[in-house]
C-alpha cells in the first residue's frame, strides 16, 4: 500500500472481514507495543451493554467537551462510512486523517500479521487501533469508547478504563458470550479494572450481583440504576422528552432530550453519571447549562429516528429482541391509532424469529427484504416464518398483518412503502443497522 487513498483504505478494511471476530487480545497487545502504546496518555471511559452503547458514547464524549475537556469517542459500526467510528475533539475523524493514521500504523499491522498469533488482524482490533494511535496523535483527555462484543475479549479491553458503564444485558451473541445472562454480564463485567468507578444502567438481580463481585475484586466503586442515580419524566413526545435527574453527585432539573424513548432517557442518565464520575476524578463537576448544550447538540443517527413527517418515516436500528420489543412500545405508544407498515430486514445471526413474534403484532402491512450483504437473512426466508406467525395469530383471532410482501432489497421496500403510504400512516424501517445505509431513498 504505497498512497494515502481513503479509498484503498477502506477497500483494505473491507478485506479484513473475512477474518471474522477472533476472542483475545494477544495482536492488540502486540500492536500497543509495537506503536510504543499510543493509548498511554489519554483516559478511557469503557460502554458495554447488549443495547444502547452508542448513543450513551456519544452523549458522554458530547457533555464531556461542553466542560472543556479534550474528548472523543469510538463507536461501531458505522451506517455509510468508516470515518463515523472515530471522533476527536467533537468532530467526526477526516477521510484525510483516516487515511493517515492508517498508512502510518500498517508497518505495525503487518508486524502482527506475520507474528503468528492466530493469524491477521481482524477489521474491528485495526479500527481499535487506529482510535487508540489517534488518541495519542490528537493528544486526547479523555475517549469513549463502546466494546464492539462482550467485554472480556474484546479489543477495546487492553485500555485501561477510568470509568466503566453498563447499558444493560440481554441475549445476544450466546455463541461467542454464553448461553445465559449470568454469563453474558460476567464477560462484560472484564472491562472493570483496578479502582474503576462504574455506573450500571440495570436493575437485574443476577446483573448486580455479578457486577458487585468484581467491583469488590478489583477495589472499585458500583454505583446502581434506582439505587444511586434515577429519572423523573416530566414531558414526552415523538420529539424528544424533558426530564429531571438525579446524579451521583447533584440534580440536574429540566434537561431536554431530543431523542424519543424511553431507552434513550435512560441511556441520557447514564451519559451524566458517567460524566459526573470522570469529572469527580479530576475534582471538577457537572454543570446544568452545560449537560443541556451537549446533549441537544448530539447527533445519534437510526435510533427511532424520524427521517420524514410527510409521511411519518421511521428509520430505527434495533438489532435483537431487546431492542425490538423497545421499538414496538415506542410505535404502540406515540402512533397508537395511525395504520402502521414496518419494513423489516435482519441479520443471519440475529434471534430474528423472536424479532418477528413482536414486530407481526404491530404491523398492519409488513414488508419484509434484505440488506443484501452477506450476513442478511433472504427476504423470501424471512417472509416463511413472518406467514406461519402470522397464521397461528390469524388462528387464535388475534391481530395479524393485512400483507406480508417480499421485496428484494431495503431501497425497493422504501419506495414501495411510499407508494403505500396514505393520510395517517407511519412507514418504519427497522431490524438492523445496515438497513440504514438505504434511508437516504425517503
Amino acid at each position: 500500500m504505497k498512497s494515502n487513498d481513503f479509498k484503498e483504505v477502506c477497500n483494505y478494511l473491507d478485506s479484513t472481514l473475512v477474518f471474522g471476530i477472533k476472542p483475545g487480545l494477544e495482536r492488540m497487545k502486540k500492536f500497543l507495543e509495537l506503536a510504543n502504546h499510543p493509548e498511554k496518555n489519554t483516559d478511557f471511559i469503557h460502554i458495554v451493554g447488549t443495547n444502547g452503547k452508542t448513543s450513551t458514547t456519544k452523549m458522554t464524549a458530547s457533555i464531556l467537551k461542553y466542560h472543556g475537556l479534550k474528548s472523543g469517542y469510538y463507536i461501531s459500526p458505522h451506517i455509510h462510512s468508516y470515518t463515523e467510528r472515530i471522533a476527536l475533539g467533537g468532530d467526526e475523524i477526516s477521510e484525510k486523517e483516516f487515511s493517515a493514521i492508517f498508512y502510518e500504523i500498517f508497518p505495525f499491522i503487518e508486524k502482527v500479521n506475520s507474528a503468528g498469533i492466530n493469524g491477521s488482524m481482524t477489521q474491528f482490533e485495526i479500527l481499535t487501533c487506529m482510535m487508540f494511535y489517534a488518541c495519542g496523535k490528537n493528544n486526547l483527555d479523555v475517549m469513549v469508547m463502546e466494546a464492539g462484543m462482550g467485554g472480556r475479549w474484546d479489543a477495546t479491553n487492553v485500555a485501561d478504563a477510568k470509568v466503566a458503564g453498563l447499558t444493560g444485558v440481554s441475549l445476544e451473541h450466546t455463541r461467542i458470550l454464553g448461553k445465559t445472562i449470568a454469563l453474558i454480564a460476567s464477560e462484560k463485567s472484564e472491562v472493570i479494572k483496578e479502582n474503576c468507578l462504574v455506573a450500571l444502567n440495570s436493575t437485574g438481580s443476577t446483573v448486580n450481583r455479578i457486577l458487585l463481585k468484581k467491583a469488590l475484586q478489583t477495589g472499585s466503586r458500583l454505583y446502581v440504576y434506582k439505587k444511586d442515580f434515577d429519572i423523573r419524566v416530566i414531558s414526552e413526545s415523538i420529539e424528544g422528552a424533558k426530564v429531571s435527574l438525579k446524579g451521583i453527585y447533584k440534580c440536574y432539573d429540566n434537561i431536554y432530550i431530543p431523542l424519543a424513548g424511553d431507552y434513550q432517557i435512560k441511556n441520557l442518565l447514564l451519559s451524566v453519571v458517567l460524566s459526573e464520575l470522570y469529572l469527580g476524578r479530576l475534582s471538577l463537576g457537572a454543570e446544568q447549562e452545560k449537560i443541556n448544550e451537549a446533549v441537544k447538540k448530539t447527533n445519534i443517527k437510526g435510533r427511532f429516528q424520524v427521517i420524514s413527517k410527510e409521511p411519518f418515516f421511521i428509520a430505527d436500528a434495533s438489532h435483537n429482541p431487546e431492542g425490538i420489543k423497545n421499538f414496538v412500545k415506542n410505535i404502540k405508544k406515540f402512533f397508537p391509532d395511525k395504520k402502521k407498515i414496518i419494513i423489516f430486514s435482519v441479520l443471519k445471526d440475529k434471534d430474528y424469529q423472536k424479532m418477528l413474534e413482536d414486530i407481526i403484532k404491530i404491523a398492519d402491512i409488513l414488508i419484509v427484504s434484505s440488506s443484501l450483504t452477506e450476513r442478511s437473512l433472504s427476504a423470501e426466508e424471512i417472509k416463511k416464518d413472518a406467514l406461519y406467525i402470522a397464521d397461528a395469530l390469524k388462528t387464535k383471532k388475534e391481530k395479524h398483518p393485512e400483507k406480508i410482501i417480499a421485496v428484494d432489497n431495503i431501497e425497493n421496500s422504501v419506495k414501495y412503502a411510499l407508494n403505500l403510504a396514505k393520510k395517517d400512516v407511519i412507514i418504519s424501517l427497522t431490524g438492523s443497522i445496515t438497513n440504514l445505509e438505504f434511508v437516504k431513498t425517503v
